[in-house]
């Protein structure tokens, strides 16, 4: 299947014109995410992006972070996309949007994927549970607070939803456990939002 980019160019002005941020940025990422389909090569939004898209825009962000199998394919797409390459990122001031590929996959990381469909452009977001467990690891091995209020919004947002069994497993394999559950606890008593 032969891409054709001049269409998937169309598209991303076609984006600048959406004035809201984030759904901006999942277009974005949706025409990346076309680009890429004929390589067998899926992008999953990760980082500060997904925070922002579970946290109903509770979180805000300026970039694009994805895991993506194939860094090397990445670039060559996104250059035939007219992003411009700045150190580790790929820019494009028209659109606004800064993206990077911090991640090569998610490895171990089984949660389902949130899909998002935007007209006939697809965007996979990490599963919110596996958010939660990166969130958790930034607060207990490297001391963030700041996710450790995120992991108490996103239980708070999402408790309903949330596959429980699935995250305890992986809190457990992590080292998380014991402060998942003290935060469920917390957001049970009302004390974390």
């Amino acid at each position: 299947m032969e891409i054709d980019f001049e269409v998937l160019r169309q598209k991303l002005r076609q984006g600048a014109a959406i004035a809201e941020s984030l759904k901006r940025r999942l277009w974005v990422l949706g025409v990346i995410t076309e680009a890429l389909k004929a390589d067998g090569i899926r992008p999953i939004l990760i980082g500060g992006c997904a925070l922002e898209y579970y946290t109903f825009g509770g979180y805000a962000t300026r970039d694009i972070d994805v895991a993506v199998s194939d860094y090397q394919r990445l670039g060559e797409v996104m250059d035939e996309l007219g992003f411009e390459r700045r150190g580790r990122y790929w820019f494009r001031s028209d659109l606004e949007i800064l993206l990077e590929a911090p991640a090569s996959g998610l490895a171990g990381e089984i949660a389902p994927l949130t899909i998002v469909q935007l007209d006939d452009l697809t965007c996979y977001i990490i599963g919110v549970e596996d958010l939660i467990i990166d969130r958790l690891n930034g607060y207990v091995h490297w001391g963030w607070e700041d996710d450790r209020r995120w992991v108490g919004r996103l239980l708070v947002l999402h408790a309903d939803t949330v596959d429980w069994a699935y995250l305890e497993r992986r809190a457990t394999t992590e080292g998380t456990a014991e402060a998942l559950a003290e935060i469920r606890r917390e957001v049970r008593a009302g004390d974390n939002c």
